[in-house]
């Protein structure tokens, strides 16, 4: 029996033009993957064209292809295949999506174990550690060598879904890749700092925002923190600068469930979860959300202290209904 997996190889060797896209507020191994795969692509002599709904992050700005990247919708041929990467369903395309369903031909790549496979063709692997490492078996099948710009991008894809290696979903296949990876990219030590060290003054000056309102429920097992749009403006950061600010509540001793409540307006709230050892994805989907087990969000509209009650009250069960 031909696997998706093989259609999608065979796809990709026979069709001479692609779109390739991948999800809003891209992560890194959203952006890696997409960047990679685009590189590699374009080695073979393909006309390539990469989209995301918003801009690149600035610490991805750096990667070769990213400049490349277009914020408008222009996938207006449904005769060319397109390649969704790390979506886990059609909404978190944006105002790509409508465009991307008249595609007579949609290759979904993923490793969410939410994805809906929307595709004609699904490669979703959910052993997968990040969607990188289903990108470097598919180059690898495409018989194209790896370079430096193609291994930075998979590098920061892989060590961005695994915090630097430190989840339960790095794998040794996920250290036999990164080695791989690591034999073409010099100063893997100044390249760790960039994506995962270095913060604009704006980052830090959001982030004493977020931490002034840190509450804790549960005997101090839930820690939340509350951000909006206007405080994150007046302190200067974008968006991308939300990145990470998640992690601290998480990481306070004793927590394990960080919240952070992200209102975008007064009928519009983003919220993410971080955890130690429950699986989040689970709360998440509660709310319509997705994403991995210890670390997922989701986006519900209604006022902030409806969503908040919301939430904490679905936080509160679950943690409650657990041994620690």
């Amino acid at each position: 029996m031909i696997t998706d997996r093989a259609k999608i190889v065979e796809c990709l060797k026979e069709e001479d033009a692609f779109y390739l896209i991948s999800h809003m507020q891209p992560d890194g191994d959203s952006i890696g993957s997409l960047l990679a795969l685009g590189e590699g692509l374009l080695k073979k002599g393909k006309n390539v064209k990469l989209f995301n709904p918003g801009p690149v992050p600035r610490k991805f700005s750096f990667l070769k292809g990213a400049d490349l990247v277009q914020n408008e919708v222009l996938i207006n041929d449904p005769t060319i295949p397109v390649v969704v990467l790390d979506s886990s369903d059609p909404e978190r395309l944006g105002i790509f999506r409508d465009a991307v369903m008249k595609c007579e031909t949609i290759i979904n790549i993923d490793h969410h174990v939410t994805n809906q496979r929307y595709g004609t063709y699904n490669l979703v692997d959910v052993y997968a550690a990040a969607t990188g490492e289903i990108i470097y078996h598919i180059l690898h099948d495409l018989e194209l060598p790896l370079n430096a710009d193609i291994a930075r991008s998979l590098y920061i894809a892989i060590s961005t879904d695994t915090g630097s290696f430190k989840y339960d979903n790095t794998t040794p296949d996920t250290h036999r890749i990164t080695a791989a990876l690591l034999e073409h990219i010099k100063n893997p030590g100044l390249l760790n700092l960039k994506i995962f060290d270095e913060r604009p003054l704006s980052f830090y000056i959001l982030l004493k925002e977020a931490l002034s309102s840190l509450e804790m429920y549960a005997d101090r097992k839930i820690a939340v923190m509350t951000l909006s749009r206007d405080i994150r403006e007046r302190s200067g950061a974008t968006t991308d600068e939300l990145d990470g600010i998640i992690n601290y509540p998480r990481n306070i001793e004793g927590v394990e469930l960080g919240i952070l409540f992200y209102v975008e307006n007064s009928h519009e709230v983003k919220v993410g979860f971080r955890s130690k050892s429950m699986d989040v994805s689970v709360l998440a989907g509660k709310f319509n959300g997705g994403g991995h087990a210890r670390a997922a969000g989701c986006r519900l509209y209604d006022k902030y202290e409806t969503v908040k009650e919301q939430v904490i009250d679905e936080a509160l069960s679950m943690v409650k209904s657990l041994s620690f």
